[in-house]
This record gives C-alpha cells, structure tokens and sequence, in this order.
C-alpha cells in the first residue's frame, strides 16, 4: 500500500513550505508547495491539495493509498469517478487504485463567496480573469478574487529571474482589475507522471492549497468544446469537475470559446494584452518570441480579427513563417488555424497574401496527416518535399 504523509509547515526567509511524502514499492517522492508569508491564513486545513497533486502518481503505482490526515469524503468520491475516466483513455499507464484518509471528514469552512483563479499571463487565463472580473461574456460572473501563478509549472524553478520577471507583469495586469496575485513555488514536474495528463490536477492542487480564503477555483481552459471529440487532455471539461471537495469547488472556464475569440474580447483590456505572454520557448520568460508556432498563432488571431498587434509582440511575422510550419500538429488545426482561416474569410480576407500562405499551411499538414495512416505514405511525403511541393 502507498502512504501520504503530511509534513509540518515550515518558515523560511519570508515564505512558507508545505510539504507531503508519496512513498510506495517504487520509491518515495516529496511534493512541496512554497507560498509567500502572508498568504498563509488562506491554506487549507486538510490533505485534500496533496491528494490531488498525487493522484496520478498513485494510479501509476498501481497500490492502494493511505492518506495520514484530514480528507474530504466528497473529493475522494469525485477521485473515483475520474480515476475512472483516466483507468478507460489510458489503460495501460492508470490503474484505479483505492484512496482512503485516517481522517475523512469536511473542511467545514464557511461560506467565502470568493473565487481564485489560475494565471500565467496568456491568452486563456487573463480571459478567465477579464471575463470574472468585468463581467464580459458572461452574465453570471464568478466573484473572483485573486489569481495563482505557479513557479515550477510552466516557468522551471531553476529560472528565478524569469519567474520574477514574468510574475511581475502579471501582477500588473492583475491589478488594473483590481485582483491580487498569488505567487507560489512547487517541485511538482519532479514527480514521475506525465506533466501532459497530469496538469490540470497540478493546477488544481495549488488552487486548493488556499481554500481557506477562497470556495472556487477557476481552470484556464485552452481548448474548446470542439477539440474534445477525440482528444484527451490533463485539462478538460470533464474530469475538471472532479477534482472538486463541497468546500472548494474546481470550475473549468473558457472552453466555450476559441482562442480568436478570446483575442477579440481582450480587446477591451488594453493593459492585459499589452503584458501579454503566450511564447513557451523564449529563454527570456516574460517576452515572446514572435517566431516559435504559438507565437505566430496567437500573432494571427489579431491579423485575421484586423487588430494592431499589442506591444507584448515586439515585431510581426513574414508569410515564410506561416509557410515553414509545415506540417502542423492536427489539434494545433482544430484548436487555432481553422477558426483564424473561418475568421479572415469571413472578413473578405481570403486573397491576402498571409492568408493564402495559411490555406497553404493547413490544406498540406492535412495532407501529411492522411499519408502517416496509409502504408507507404511517408515515403510519398519525402518524394514530394523531393520535388519541392512541400515548402
């Protein structure tokens, strides 16, 4: 059987660590979270953020677990149900495993009315914040208070400067709508799990972490409704949901749109876009690259909606660019080209030399996609980038 264990929090130049040790027959893991000292009356009072941040790794185990401390029964209820999902898309990686606490019990916290988000600066989660926090989109806004900006997630802990660099300006975005920032620390991609199926549960567990000051936690989702017809994500819809307790319930926010919509919106928050993060390459962690795929993509959604680029994009793309993205990944297509291609036909775009390119872009990574399903069909792909009719 696998054991949870729960470290006494520590104080430590102005922060505070809390800390669990996942130990089984394949070894022994520690997770920690570090949070700044004056947040900490908002932690949580029980195991419920460790549990979720190793729930993947018990079902990788295979072994039963055992929780030394306080669990919420409801939680652990919705882990069965999502242990059940994952067990049926991944079965040979997930086995459903029985979790159980020495101490099953509610939080018991009152009511906060008060929501928490998580934010990174791009695209999906300043719509999550700008949505909540004005009212736009939505007629029932959740009453956000704060956002949670995990150093260690997309950021590497070895990257302090650009984690301070990159907080920085989402604190700035943050604050024009009158919302706090949460900075915190994790050794969470430590872990032997995949960071692919596990995230949202990551983001959840540090979103959990402070539901002592908080009831809700909002999920920057980045892919729309749509997308969900044949893909699996550690992010989604469905199993977002159950990462939730009766005190603090995990919603998942902005499926419902696509990314060029979400751009368009953003519109109206001039001092969001303008601190604008979307680039997951550039060594320099709080300025985008304007030439990785996600650049150019998000580069294309102000192109194809006729919008000046913000000054978060330092210069703009060249039709060479779009044509080398050759071949694109499908769900990059489903999730992103397609509506900037629907986008810039609908606005009488369609001859413009950038969009042609794209048409091009598309129409060919299609293409690629079809001949990697047939035999022979990547020798096909090879004689005709041979041939020059692949750029």
């Amino acid at each position: 059987m696998a054991e949870l264990i729960l470290e006494a929090p520590r104080s430590e130049g102005g922060q505070v660590e809390v800390a669990a040790r996942f130990t089984s027959a394949s070894g022994e893991h520690r997770l920690w979270y570090r949070i700044e000292q004056e947040r900490r009356n908002a932690l949580a009072p029980n195991a419920d953020p460790f549990v979720l941040g190793t729930i993947h790794l018990a079902m990788k185990t295979g072994e039963n677990l055992l929780v030394h401390g306080q669990v919420a029964p409801s939680l652990l209820a919705n882990l069965e149900v999502l242990q059940q999902a994952w067990s049926t898309w991944k079965p040979g990686l997930y086995q459903q495993v029985d979790v159980r606490a020495t101490t099953e019990k509610e939080a018991g916290l009152p009511q906060r009315n008060a929501a928490i988000s998580s934010f990174t600066g791009g695209v999906d989660s300043c719509f999550t914040a700008f949505r909540h926090a004005r009212g736009v989109t939505t007629r029932f806004p959740l009453p956000l208070r704060a956002a949670v900006m995990a150093h260690g997630f997309d950021i590497p802990l070895s990257d302090e400067v650009g984690y301070q660099r990159a907080s920085a300006k989402a604190e700035r975005q943050l604050k024009t709508l009158g919302l706090e920032l949460y900075r915190i620390a994790s050794n969470f991609r430590e872990l032997p799990v995949s960071w692919v199926d596990s995230f949202g549960a990551a983001v959840a567990s540090a979103l959990a972490l402070f539901q002592g000051g908080f009831d809700t936690g909002l999920l920057a989702s980045g892919i729309p409704f749509g997308a969900y017809r044949t893909l699996v994500e550690g992010e989604n819809p469905i199993t977002d949901p159950l990462l939730s307790s009766a005190a603090f319930k995990i919603v998942a926010d902005g499926a419902g749109f696509q990314r060029i919509d979400k751009i368009g919106a953003l519109v109206q928050w001039r001092e969001g876009l303008d601190d604008l993060r979307v680039c997951a390459v550039n060594q320099i962690r709080d300025q985008n690259c304007c030439e990785c795929e996600k650049c150019i993509r998000n580069i294309l959604c102000f192109r194809a909606l006729g919008l000046v680029l913000p000054s978060a994009f330092a210069k703009d793309i060249t039709r060479q660019q779009i044509l080398d993205l050759v071949p694109l990944k499908e769900m990059k297509i489903d999730i992103g080209y397609a509506a900037v291609l629907q986008t810039a036909e609908r606005r009488g775009l369609g001859d413009e030399a950038w969009v042609r390119a794209l048409r091009r872009t598309v129409r060919l990574s299609r293409l690629y996609h079809q001949l990697r399903r047939v035999r022979g069909g990547m020798r096909i792909w090879r004689l005709m980038r041979l041939l020059g009719r692949v750029v």
